[in-house]
């Protein structure tokens, strides 16, 4: 049993006496530890007491009631100031708030050196130690039968928080979602306070990040992988503390997994898009490619292809977390600035992707995949639906679900447009080697400026009028014509969203 308060203070040899909250004097003293950092309960919790100089402890009242409030909250054991040090009087306020929340304020002696303090608690606590040690022994037993059977069932972290006593989560630091499976889903109130909490705190997180939720309080401690992750614990019981010491080494175990499907997850990300890329440029056996998306759980047709337009924070690295924490069989790619990715047609792809938790991000969606050999015009009605969706301000399109605006509705109707009024000119340059596609499109992106077009191409104004006589001979356009500066534009659209920009 943990060394109290009241044992503490009764002992001669440490001369420390109650300046407030003496209501708290059986509170158990797990450790005593000095900190000035002006938030120690950020570093500091569960049954820690701590020793001050006080420089960190405020002279005006109500922040002295606040900084006693907010070591209570963290379950510390109690404050203990150094006598005739550097620590403000105590006001008549912040004593009755400790009064109040029974939470011993002490003072100890000037000739009494803190690690004295410490040293009598940690000798005091052998057996508290002990335990904890056997806890401990335990937690890293449960990493060993994990890895003994190869991590299958992914019980890891829910085995953990049975040893912790808590509910553990482990979630991206910024986007809250979930990094290891667990039994339990994260709560969305608990996703949006600590992504509130870690916006307002900003730069490197503390040991411990307290969220307060209704009447729960979580901790949150970061973990080092990448600085992305976090540990997010839940007491099992209301108004539980559990051992933060304890809590450290679940820390580590989880960082060490994390990293794990980190490093497992970029192997499968890399031979995915490998595989995605020869697919869609046709550039594999089809025998090999049948065989490679069974062995990645993807053997079942048909398919389909989703493409998120390159306009969007979101990262290649993103969709993998989000796809694999609802346990999604997929593959993703990065093409031309742009995400491709594919899916079994039994997940419903449209409602995968119509959440409002990225509002920017539009995606286009393919029609059911039932060939290998379809993989390319499927990749080119999902760009094509995408381009539809950024035009139309609408998140997620499902290809010949796009309104026919002023472009074709479908490839076929595109390649049939760029055909008829681009053909020539994209011929011509095949045979002569020449720039007038290149030509064409800066000098309607330069809004028909001769000088403008000219000083981005890097010619002169004449060679620039001469290329696009060339482009009016052509095709049949005047440039000089509405009706022909119209065709060629659209025309020019139609060959980029084909072609993916």
């Amino acid at each position: 049993m943990s060394i109290t308060i009241k044992e503490l203070v009764a002992l001669p040899s440490l001369r420390t006496r109650f300046l407030a909250g003496r209501s708290g004097e059986d509170r158990a003293v797990q450790w005593a530890h000095t900190c000035e950092l002006p938030d120690p309960w950020n570093w500091l919790g569960t049954g820690d007491l701590l020793l001050c100089d006080g420089y960190s402890f405020p002279a005006e009242a109500k922040q002295q009631v606040r900084f006693l409030e907010n070591l209570a909250q963290a379950a510390l054991s109690g404050i203990a100031f150094a006598e005739g040090l550097h620590a403000p009087a105590l006001a008549p306020e912040a004593a009755a708030a400790a009064d109040a929340l029974e939470f011993p304020v002490l003072e100890t002696a000037y000739a009494v050196p803190f690690v004295t303090v410490a040293r009598t608690v940690a000798d005091s606590n052998s057996q508290e130690a002990s335990t904890r040690l056997t806890k401990i022994i335990r937690l890293y037993d449960v990493l060993r039968r994990a890895h003994q059977s190869n991590f299958r069932g992914d019980t890891l972290l829910d085995q953990l928080g049975d040893e912790a006593g808590a509910r553990l989560y482990v979630v991206g630091v910024s986007t809250g979602e979930p990094l290891l499976p667990t039994r339990h889903p994260f709560p969305a109130p608990f996703r949006q306070a600590l992504i509130e909490t870690v916006k307002a705190r900003g730069g490197p997180l503390p040991t411990f990040l307290r969220l307060a939720i209704a009447d729960e309080s979580l901790l949150a401690l970061p973990l080092a992988a990448g600085h992305r992750a976090v540990l997010v614990v839940q007491p099992l019981a209301p108004g539980a503390a559990p051992d933060l010491v304890v809590l450290q080494h679940v820390a580590t175990i989880a960082d060490m997994e994390v990293e794990r499907r980190a490093a497992s997850a970029l192997r499968r990300r890399e031979s995915g898009a490998r595989l995605l890329g020869q697919l869609v440029d046709g550039a594999i056996d089809l025998e090999a490619a049948e065989t490679r998306l069974s062995a990645m759980g993807l053997e079942n047709r048909p398919w389909r292809l989703v493409c998120i337009g390159g306009d969007t924070s979101v990262t290649v690295e993103d969709v993998q977390a989000w796809l694999s924490a609802k346990r999604i069989r997929h593959l993703v790619a990065e093409r031309r600035d742009e995400l491709l990715i594919l899916l079994p047609d039994a997940q419903p792809a449209e409602e995968l992707f119509s959440s409002e938790r990225e509002p920017e991000v539009r995606v286009g969606i393919s029609h059911p995949v039932h060939s290998l050999k379809g993989m390319g015009d499927a990749a080119r009605q999902a760009r094509w639906a995408m381009e539809a969706a950024r035009s139309e301000g609408r998140r997620v399109v499902m290809y010949g679900d796009q309104s026919a605006a002023f472009l074709p509705r479908t490839v076929a109707e595109g390649e049939a447009v760029v055909a008829r009024i681009l053909g020539p000119v994209i011929a011509y340059d095949a045979d002569n080697d020449s720039q007038l596609m290149h030509s064409l499109e800066v000098f309607m992106d330069s809004n028909r400026s001769w000088k403008e077009g000219a000083d981005r191409l890097g010619i002169h104004r004449q060679t620039l009028a001469y290329r696009m006589h060339r482009v009016e001979e052509l095709t049949g356009r005047k440039l000089h014509s509405l009706q022909g500066q119209t065709e060629l534009y659209l025309a020019l659209q139609t060959m980029r969203m084909l072609n993916g920009g």
